[in-house]
């Protein structure tokens, strides 16, 4: 049998999945910082991030000198390797909120002299489904004295990637869709006129792909059996 010639009829049934940007998405980026270790971090506030456009990855970062308070603290959490933890509140251009949160080393930061990476990450309608603070560096410090002269002002990068995620198919909707559909052909209330295929593709697609690998994993009981 062409295991392969029916992956392919089974999968043209499948929709056409690239990732597209629906909607462009906008969005103002509240960014936080705590300087203190603790498991109850005070945050303080850091600066702005414009987001103009998720498609071009276009973001205006505004961001103030630190005082030099800020940057002894910051050089005590290097020193003493702790964490920098950042709140990054995005107000989406519909006025809705969510709160993301995100830590590095301090040491790893305090070496990069405060020249870290703010990854944004969104889905298919524009929304930011994620903040995630980056350091480009391959630093394993454990704890890192750096002088106050290199912690003065922050250097910030903004990276837009997209998320997408497949959909899984839900079996218990789906036992529960089959029986209303027999309840009603019973009744004579409903024509269906998908084909076997269109309807069920989903569930024989990985019943296939699960024959073929087992087929291409045990070739030598195949050979055993001709």
């Amino acid at each position: 049998m062409n295991w392969t010639a029916i992956i392919c009829i089974l999968i043209s049934y499948l929709p056409c999945h690239t990732f597209s940007l629906e909607h462009d998405g906008s969005a103002i980026i509240h960014l936080q910082h705590a300087l203190t270790g603790g498991p109850d971090p005070q945050f303080k506030d850091r600066g702005k991030i414009t987001v103009n456009s998720l498609r071009i990855g276009q973001a205006i970062v505004d961001q103030k000198p630190l005082a030099e308070a800020d940057r002894k603290l910051i050089q005590k959490l290097a020193r003493e390797n702790d964490l920098y933890r950042i709140q990054a509140t995005v107000i989406a251009n519909d006025g809705s909120k969510k709160t993301f949160l995100s830590s590095v080393k301090a040491c790893m930061l305090a070496e990069a002299e405060l020249d870290d990476r703010l990854s944004l990450s969104f889905d298919y309608l524009g929304h930011i489904i994620g903040v995630s603070l980056v350091i480009a560096s391959k630093s394993s410090c454990e704890g890192s004295d750096v002088p106050l002269e290199k912690l003065k002002e922050f250097t910030t990068n903004v990276y837009v990637r997209h998320t997408d995620t497949a959909t899984i198919p839900d079996t218990a909707s789906y036992i529960e869709k089959i029986e209303r559909e027999r309840d009603a052909k019973e009744k004579g209330d409903v024509k269906d006129n998908k084909s076997f295929l269109a309807k069920y593709w989903m569930y024989i697609l990985p019943v296939v792909i699960l024959m073929v690998i087992s087929s291409a994993t045990n070739p030598e009981a195949q050979g055993g059996g001709q």
